[in-house]
């Protein structure tokens, strides 16, 4: 009898160990609500420069490589890239993404894109991507033009079902490219 006993002791250990590892391991290809989202990009260099081939000026115009930590609880995520050297000039609005990857050049349905363009100087593009809880009720923002502010688009993002706190987490990849470069 002890035997047994024994034997279903180990067993129920080794269940909780099992399920214990298995919700961490879990936890860490997720993150939480409130938690900055991780951005990646193989179209950023190591010095911080995006590589030509995302540019409209001197590239093949395609939207870069992205990919990013999933967050808990996210329906869709949406993605702007702005230059925010130049009245945050919009160059990228993508809604309703679905993925938490991106492919160079990806073309989503829902999604403008426009590849830096600036008309001299050294220019700041952040890719800012936002984690939702459902899918807003309006995607705010000029795209090919400025923006007078920010504020409007998120305000946007985070108001669902005319309910806010739609937002769960964003994060920012920032790049900087001047016209004339060629970054590889």
């Amino acid at each position: 009898m002890k035997r047994v006993s024994v034997f279903l002791l180990i067993c129920v250990l080794a269940i909780l160990t099992f399920s214990a590892c298995s919700k961490s391991k879990q936890s860490l290809k997720t993150i939480k609500p409130g938690e900055e989202i991780k951005i990646t990009s193989s179209s950023l260099n190591s010095d911080g420069k995006w590589k030509s081939v995302i540019t409209a000026y001197m590239g093949e115009n395609k939207s870069p490589q992205l990919s990013w930590t999933p967050v808990e609880g996210a329906s869709c995520y949406a993605i702007y890239m702005i230059d925010t050297t130049a009245s945050n000039w919009c160059h990228w609005i993508a809604k309703d993404v679905k993925v938490t990857e991106l492919e160079l050049g990806a073309e989503l349905e829902n999604s403008q894109y426009i590849g830096p363009y600036p008309p001299g100087g050294v220019h700041t593009y952040e890719v800012m991507i936002f984690a939702l809880k459902n899918s807003p009720d309006s995607y705010e923002g000029y795209f090919d033009n400025s923006n007078p502010s920010l504020d409007k688009i998120i305000e946007a993002l985070d108001t669902s079902g005319g309910t806010t706190g739609n937002i769960l987490a964003r994060g920012v990849l920032s790049g900087t490219y001047k016209a004339g470069d060629i970054v590889e």
